[in-house]
């Protein structure tokens, strides 16, 4: 049963790191909400608004708070249950509707500051321009298909092509290439990340035959949604996976990978905006199409439905939150440890018993330098030491860290240091004053 509570003026309600599931609607007086900003180290402050519900977002994908939200007057708030807030709040359309759209924003800036800290320009020249240069990016890293397909949708997508000849051309190339390494593009990768409860419950709602009609399926490497495109459908994907990636500097940097049970393309269709990212069949894929105009009847008028889509967006702020902390690592040892601690955490790898420290995660050495920020050669250079000390083995398609603790080890050893140095930074300046 929701549970009324009274907080004194400069109660603290919860604090950052705090591990509960609890979610707070601010009946009266006021509460703020403070946090420390991933890239600048500032603190942020955000107040909520009489009516409105905080501690949402974590509760929802059982994630440490974020914030810390303190009473700046004597206040009355109403905490719920993630269970009640399914059952009493996912109904109401509106309500849902305003908060996929509050919280894509926040995963919009989150990209936004992560496109700044890797020195990314967004892009300002014409649509058709953009897409070559990322059907190039494809090519240039021998992922002909995808870079045939990206240019076929130029000859589709834009009536008159100023440059249909060059256009023609380069898909002429990349088809030769294509062909000659049939075997070899993009390998249908193993997906060993378990399947959580909201992604269970996402394909047995959709597996009903009424959904059938929406079905497409997609070959490996096919152009599913390509950036600087008009947002016309958003997907859902029944089985294999989706890579999810951004034209950076010139290459292609991998944002995230879709699995069964999650839907990918939806926010550009809440803020109605042209597509910041491109969407990749990895292995062959099937998927639930949707259009524009089915947002309202198939998400928004379905309150389970609806639950997911606000599950999985959340989700995605915290992935790109801890992307983003990993691309503030200025010490690239640490930077690359933390990738794979991460990528252990996403795959969910494990060991054969429970002091087993070893484990397998199915990244490469480009995937793991396109997460960092890095060149290929300066990420390589970095894992050969790992590779020299007897941490890691690499191997084609994967590699195998000997003990995680080392990883975690090499990122505790860089914060302690780092927290050090800010210490004596203000020693410093209290001794001049």
């Amino acid at each position: 049963m929701p549970k009324q509570m009274a907080y004194k003026s400069g109660n603290i309600i919860f604090f950052t790191g705090d591990k509960d599931e609890r979610i707070f609607i601010l009946q009266s007086g006021s509460v703020e909400l403070k946090a420390v900003d991933i890239r600048t180290k500032m603190a942020v402050t955000e107040m909520v608004k009489q009516g409105e519900f905080f501690g949402v977002k974590n509760a929802l994908v059982h994630k440490p708070r974020t914030d810390t939200a303190r009473a700046l007057s004597d206040c009355l708030v109403v905490m719920i249950t993630v269970q009640e807030f399914e059952k009493n709040i996912s109904p109401n359309k509106e309500l849902m509707e305003k908060m996929m759209i509050n919280f894509s924003k926040t995963l919009r800036s989150l990209h936004y500051d992560t496109e700044t800290l890797l020195g990314m320009e967004e892009f300002k020249g014409e649509k058709e321009e953009g897409m070559l240069a990322i059907a190039k990016a494809y090519y240039n890293s021998e992922r002909y298909y995808t870079a045939v397909d990206m240019a076929e949708k130029i000859i589709r997508d834009i009536p008159e092509p100023k440059n249909k000849d060059a256009v023609s051309e380069f898909i002429g190339a990349a088809r030769v290439k294509a062909s000659a390494m049939a075997e070899q593009e993009m390998k249908e990768a193993v997906i060993t990340t378990e399947t959580d409860e909201s992604e269970s419950r996402a394909i047995k709602q959709f597996s009903n035959p009424v959904f059938n009609r929406f079905s497409k399926k997609y070959t490996d490497g096919t152009v599913i949604i390509s950036e600087l495109t008009k947002a016309k459908s958003f997907y859902f994907v029944q089985s294999g996976a989706v890579v999810i990636e951004k034209y950076i500097n010139g290459v292609m940097k991998r944002y995230g990978l879709i699995k069964p049970g999650e839907i990918f393309g939806e926010m550009e269709i809440i803020q109605d905006s042209v597509r910041q990212t491109s969407a990749i069949a990895r292995g062959s894929v099937t998927c639930l199409k949707f259009s524009r105009e089915n947002f309202n009847s198939v998400v928004i008028s379905n309150p389970a439905v609806a639950m997911i889509m606000l599950r999985l967006i959340c989700k995605r702020i915290f992935e790109q939150r801890r992307n983003l902390q990993i691309l503030c690592i200025k010490d690239l040892s640490a930077r690359i440890a933390d990738i794979m601690l991460m990528c252990i955490e996403n795959e969910g790898a494990r060991g054969e018993d429970e002091d087993d420290m070893k484990r397998k995660i199915n990244v490469t050495i480009e995937d793991i330098a396109l997460l960092a920020g890095l060149p290929v050669p300066a990420t390589r250079d970095e894992l050969n030491k790992f590779s020299a000390r007897n941490k890691i083995a690499i191997y084609d398609g994967y590699i195998i860290v000997s003990n995680i603790m080392d990883m975690k080890r090499t990122v505790d050893t860089y914060y302690t240091n780092l927290e050090e140095e800010e210490e004596k930074k203000k020693q410093q300046q209290q001794a001049k004053k």
